[in-house]
């Protein structure tokens, strides 16, 4: 129960962890700039060698503008994203299938065919540094397949892939809400990027024409049909009148009948040109309905329905007037005041019948989804029907009017009847193919003047810079990437690092710093004279083994060790300290190094001080100090010397006395723990100032543990950046629950790359002992 404890007082608690101040991230930074420094110079040499090795890309763009629509054709005017829709529409038509394989298609029928990368017939070639790159990621191995030339049609699955490849580098782009819209296209070569963008704007364009123009396209190859029909019919109408006339040798009629033909001939004529304009309604009405959809189809279905019913009475009144009216022009003339108030009143009821059907159409389209329907091309539908109705009653009216003449002209003699018909048959069909052919020509006309909604405003130009790759981004975000990838690891290090490195983590287990030592390595300015004085000590471990307060007494190492006395020294004010055992977590922690320059420490002071090497298992001492390891300490506890004095070496140094270890003995516990042992150390105690042992690491083995019981202090050793926190845990919670007269703890090697608020705290005081020795 009191192990676990002292094991929940005194472990380390990543909640109790302190917040670094700024000073600690530091050195935490400052100790890993090599990391940081290797993780910038790898990420960026990966971005270089990218930005060099993949293929650059070239973009080429166009700007086009999108007319709106004439308002003519508009019934009624919606107000609610026309034109976004619109020109949304028109962004998918640039960008569909379609529009890539008309595109294609062109680019393989003209001389480029076998000069383009969409086609596979152009390769390409890197020059310079690119080329460099290219040939060390291949090892200089492999020949490029030869490029293919095309002759024939394109083959499908060419096709399909060349069409794929055209969209996917296209973008079209309507950001900015207008109706101009930049399009832009990529590709490995400038000068085909300008030709892809090119080429699509121009068939954009000439698709749009042509889509304006369809319906006058189709009207006009209406007219030329039936103008060529009634042409015909014209040309047997009067070779049937003159062989009648050279037959029967009959060249007129009296005055009464001529008259009468002429009358008839007059509103037959008119008859048939009503009959020729609604036939040429019909087929404009077939035109558009063939461009609608089947919901757009249905729902200008069920708007004429609601229309026809609600303006029956308007049209009933408006067939009425025009009736009166043909009646009247027949027997008054067209000038009469009758048919001009006719005129005027069907003028005024066209406007009302107008009004109204555009109330019904507008309500009827808002009813509806107005964005999924294209109202212009509706509106024109109904509009059609408008007018064919109004064609069909007066063509009605003179349909009756010729019923009426013709019963007036069977009165004639068979001979006169007979020419009557012929010349009225001439006239009327000479009549008719008068107004097909000014229609005709009409369509010309307005078929030549279609200009299309799309301009293009500026032509693609070949790009002077490629769009990709950016160097300077690339660079930027690899110098970017590299830095967080670097400062990632340093933080990811830190946080797996579980070892102790700083006095606060001595601190939290309520364990008082005796002392910091400083590193000893060739980075160290103190060691430099060391490397020069003494030149047979090459190697950073064997420094580490030597006595630095002997061979640089004046170095700051030097004086953190003396600070480490003094600290042991006011350890224990109430008792003074003799007799003191050093230890140390695990191994290769540096105890034996501390033992042997707080030793030389304690004799510069004038101590007559007793080094006593009590690691049986691994002895170091004699190795430091140029002594021999047997006879020593393990002779006497064996009782193989009854004389202690005489196992005792005197050392270089004044005052410091030196006894080995002696022989490896089996039992090395045992003779520690001993009765023995425990009188040597009562003994020594008497009659040395300070008496110092060096006992193997606390995990390990419990030597460390046995002698500690009688002894004054025990003094641990860390090794800073070494020494897992866990097991330094563990051993204080150990000693803690025997009741070890542990004075302190003695931070060893610190560095700044294992270290940063320690070594801060040596480097300032490094600095001021500095200038002193100067």
């Amino acid at each position: 129960m009191a192990d676990s404890i002292q094991n929940q007082n005194y472990s380390f608690d990543q909640s109790e962890e302190s917040v670094l101040s700024l000073k600690d991230i530091y050195f935490i930074f400052r100790r890993s700039v090599k990391l940081i420094f290797w993780s910038i110079f790898i990420v960026l040499f990966i971005s270089v060698v990218y930005t060099l090795w993949v293929q650059p890309t070239f973009t080429a763009s166009a700007l086009i503008m999108i007319e709106e629509q004439s308002k003519g054709m508009n019934v009624f005017d919606m107000r609610f994203g026309q034109d976004i829709n619109r020109l949304s529409y028109e962004i998918e038509v640039l960008k569909s299938r379609s529009m890539a394989e008309s595109v294609i298609m062109d680019l393989w029928n003209s001389e480029h065919r076998n000069k383009l990368h969409l086609f596979g017939t152009k390769r390409y070639e890197p020059v310079g540094k690119r080329k460099i790159v290219r040939e060390i990621q291949s090892f200089g191995w492999g020949t490029e397949p030869p490029i293919p030339t095309y002759t024939d049609s394109i083959p499908e699955g060419l096709f399909r892939a060349s069409v794929n490849s055209f969209r996917l580098n296209l973008k079209v782009d309507n950001s900015g809400k207008t109706n101009v819209l930049p399009v832009s296209i990529s590709s490995v070569d400038a000068n085909e990027a300008t030709l892809l963008v090119n080429t699509l704007i121009y068939n954009y364009q000439k698709r749009d024409i042509e889509l304006h123009a369809g319906e006058v396209i189709n009207l006009r190859y209406f007219l030329e049909e039936q103008a060529s029909k009634v042409n015909k019919e014209l040309r047997h109408a009067e070779e049937a009148l003159q062989e009648f006339q050279e037959s029967e040798q009959i060249y007129g009629l009296d005055q009464n009948a001529g008259l009468l033909l002429k009358e008839l001939t007059s509103i037959e004529t008119e008859y048939f040109k009503l009959i020729a304009e609604e036939n040429i309604a019909k087929e404009r009405k077939k035109y558009f309905q063939n461009q609608l959809t089947q919901e757009e189809k249905t729902l200008a279905e069920n708007l004429l329905n609601s229309i026809n019913t609600r303006v029956y009475a308007l049209r009933t009144e408006i067939a009425a007037t025009e009736s009166d009216m043909v009646r009247n022009a027949s027997l008054y003339g067209e000038e009469h005041e009758m048919v001009r108030s006719s005129r005027a009143k069907i003028a005024k009821l066209k406007e009302q019948l107008a009004s109204q059907t555009k109330d019904l159409i507008a309500r009827g389209m808002a009813v509806s989804d107005p964005l999924r329907f294209r109202q212009s091309m509706v509106d024109t539908v109904l509009a059609f029907e408008g007018t064919i109705a109004s064609i069909q009653f007066r063509s009605n009216e003179y349909k009756k009017l010729v019923t009426q003449y013709n019963a007036q002209l069977n009165l004639l003699p068979a001979k006169s009847l007979n020419y009557a018909r012929l010349e009225r048959d001439r006239n009327v069909l000479a009549g008719t193919y008068l107004l097909m052919r000014q229609k005709l020509e009409e369509a010309k006309i307005t078929q030549a003047s279609q200009m299309g909604q799309v301009r293009i405003i500026d032509p693609a130009i070949v790009p002077a810079r490629r769009s990709k790759p950016n160097s300077l981004q690339n660079v930027l975000l690899g110098l970017i990437l590299g830095t967080g990838f670097g400062i990632g690891l340093t933080l990811l290090r830190e946080y797996l690092d579980n070892t102790v490195k700083t006095v606060e983590d001595i601190e939290k287990v309520h364990q008082h710093v005796l002392g910091i030592i400083p590193a000893l390595g060739e980075n160290d300015p103190s060691m430099k004279k060391i490397l020069t004085s003494v030149p047979w000590q090459r190697e950073v471990q064997t420094i580490k083994r030597r006595i630095i307060t002997k061979e640089d007494p004046k170095s700051p190492v030097s004086e953190a060790y003396r600070s480490l006395r003094t600290s042991i020294l006011y350890s224990s004010p109430d008792k003074p300290i003799k007799s003191m055992i050093i230890s140390s977590p695990g191994p290769g922690e540096g105890k034996t190094t501390t033992t042997a320059n707080l030793a030389i420490a304690f004799a510069n002071m004038g101590k007559r001080t007793l080094l006593v090497d009590a690691d049986l298992r691994r002895p170091v001492i004699h190795h430091i100090f140029g002594l021999e390891k047997s006879p020593g300490l393990t002779d006497y506890l064996t009782d193989s010397t009854k004389d202690f004095n005489s196992l005792v070496s005197k050392a270089e140094i004044k005052n410091l006395f030196i006894c080995t270890s002696g022989i490896y003995p089996p039992n090395p516990s045992e003779l520690l723990g001993s009765k023995r042992m425990s009188e040597l150390i009562e003994t020594l105690e008497q009659d040395w100032d300070i008496i110092i042992l060096d006992s193997p690491p606390m995990v390990a083995v419990t030597d460390a543990t046995i002698i500690s019981r009688e002894i004054d202090a025990m003094i641990l050793v860390v090794h800073s950046g070494k020494t897992d926190k866990h097991s330094f845990s563990r051993t204080i919670a150990s000693l803690r629950s025997i009741n070890v007269p542990l004075v302190g703890v003695v931070l060893n090697s610190v560095t700044s790359k294992n270290s940063y608020g320690s070594y801060y705290y040596y480097y300032r005081n490094y600095n001021y002992s500095q200038a002193d020795i100067e």
